[in-house]
């Protein structure tokens, strides 16, 4: 009961950090809960320590900050971290049930290599193996479909919108995050969900900011994106260019990009 107290309080939290913050001269960085406040009165730090042993701190180091909790299709959970200041070098994730099974990983760049830990046995979780591409590996410890891993792929129940609109909504894509990573997404229904969640908070976090006109008449949805793609890639762009806004543009990026990845994956 104490794991799904603490999925029910992730979720709940998921949903609040995408509520409007309120209007400052400065950013209003969105951030994720750090790993003892994610599973406040639970064991499941307790358990990771166990289940890690020696390589926790090394494990812990990498979550100096968090992203937007991650709810998975099959009733897991995932949460991703990264040392401060260097989300692509040192980072860590862990994946959470309800029926207290337990799957962890870290990365540190000087190592080329993914550490995986499973409470299953030697099965790397297939949520976290997805996790895992964003980093530069060699090819033989490179995240493969083929490898056993917890879950199974689902077929697709999402719509596809069109041809045009997959477009508009990946140029959006394409200035959050880069062309690269928007050029190997699945622009389904669910992406362009996230896309509209992460123009919002780039909007709220950069309230301040007058060197363009905002988009206006956001609603939650993929649609919302298509069709007003070109006003959010230049609202975002100008943000991106400003010394002081830009950290609103990465740090959406940080906090969204697991949420995106697996939307993409329609995992």
């Amino acid at each position: 009961m104490r794991s799904l107290s603490t999925l029910l309080r992730l979720l709940a939290l998921a949903a609040a950090l995408s509520v409007a913050q309120p209007v400052c001269a400065n950013p209003v960085v969105i951030v994720g809960p750090s790993l003892e406040d994610a599973f406040e009165d639970s064991d499941v730090v307790l358990r990771l320590k166990r289940l890690l042993g020696p390589e926790y701190l090394a494990f812990r180091r990498n979550f100096d900050e968090s992203a937007v909790p991650v709810p998975l299709k099959d009733g897991g959970l995932l949460l991703d971290g990264w040392r401060l200041g260097f989300p692509s070098h040192h980072a860590a994730a862990v994946v959470v049930y309800p029926d207290g099974a337990l799957h962890a990983a870290y990365y540190n760049a000087e190592d080329r290599a993914v550490r995986y830990f499973s409470t299953s046995g030697g099965r790397q979780h297939r949520a976290l193996l997805i996790w895992a591409k964003r980093f530069d590996l060699p090819s033989d410890h490179s995240p493969s479909p083929h490898r056993s891993v917890e879950g199974n792929p689902r077929a697709s129940a999402l719509a596809v919108p069109t041809v045009e609109e997959q477009a508009a909504m990946r140029s959006v894509a394409t200035a959050i995050w880069s062309a690269e990573l928007a050029s190997g997404w699945n622009m389904n229904t669910e992406v362009g969900r996230v896309l509209g969640e992460a123009t919002k908070q780039i909007m709220d976090c950069s309230a301040a900011f007058g060197l363009g006109p905002k988009p206006v008449g956001w609603v939650p949805g993929w649609a919302y994106v298509a069709n007003t793609s070109v006003q959010i890639v230049a609202y975002v762009t100008g943000a991106s260019g400003h010394r002081v806004y830009r950290t609103c543009v990465i740090a959406t990026a940080s906090c969204q990009r697991s949420f995106i990845e697996f939307a993409s994956g329609e995992f």
